[in-house]
C-alpha cells in the first residue's frame, strides 16, 4: 500500500511540473519614462506570432466653400495616410465625401463624389493600390457638426478615410 501512495505523488509532482515547462514569459524593457522597446519571449517552437502592425488611424479631409481641390494641410494629412497605407499593405480604406447642407440634395452628392475622388486620386498617384480604395458620397445626409452657421459648415466639408 505504500508503495502505490508513492506512485500516485510521483505521477502528481510529474504533471504539475509538465504543465509549468509550457508557461510564456514577457519582459519589457523601459528607458527613461516612455516605453522605447518592448522584447518577447518564450519557447522556440511556439505558434503565436507576436509581429504586429501599426493600426491606421481614421483621417480627416477638409474643403473650402464649393471646392473640391487639396489644400497644403490636406495634403500633409494626406501624406501621413500614404505612409500609413504603404507600411500595411492589407488595409483597405473606404473615402466618404460630405458637403454642407447649402446647395441641392443631388448638387451635394455630386460634391461629395468629387472631393472622394480627388483624395482617391492623390493616394493612386503616390502609390496606394485602386483596389483598396472604395469611394462614396453622402452629401449633406451625414453631418459630422449640426449648426447652420460657418463653423459647422466647415467642418462638413470634408472626406471621412476610414
Amino acid at each position: 500500500m505504500f508503495i502505490f501512495k508513492n506512485n500516485i505523488n510521483l505521477i502528481i509532482v510529474l504533471i504539475f511540473i509538465s504543465s509549468c515547462s509550457t508557461l510564456n514569459v514577457t519582459q519589457e524593457s523601459v528607458n527613461s519614462e516612455n516605453i522605447m522597446t518592448i522584447e518577447t519571449s518564450g519557447p522556440k517552437d511556439d505558434y503565436i506570432n507576436y509581429d504586429s502592425q501599426a493600426v491606421f488611424a481614421n483621417a480627416t479631409i477638409y474643403f473650402e466653400f464649393d471646392k473640391s481641390n487639396l489644400t497644403s494641410k490636406s495634403i500633409q494629412t494626406l501624406k501621413s495616410a500614404v505612409n500609413a497605407l504603404k507600411e500595411n499593405s492589407s488595409i483597405k480604406i473606404t473615402l466618404a465625401g460630405h458637403a454642407d447642407e447649402r446647395g441641392t440634395r443631388e448638387y451635394n452628392l455630386a460634391l461629395g463624389q468629387r472631393r472622394a475622388e480627388i483624395v482617391s486620386d492623390y493616394l493612386v498617384l503616390n502609390g496606394i493600390q485602386n483596389q483598396r480604395i472604395t469611394v462614396k458620397s453622402y452629401g449633406e445626409e451625414r453631418p459630422a457638426v449640426i449648426g447652420q452657421d460657418e463653423q459647422s459648415y466647415a467642418k462638413n466639408r470634408r472626406v471621412d478615410i476610414n
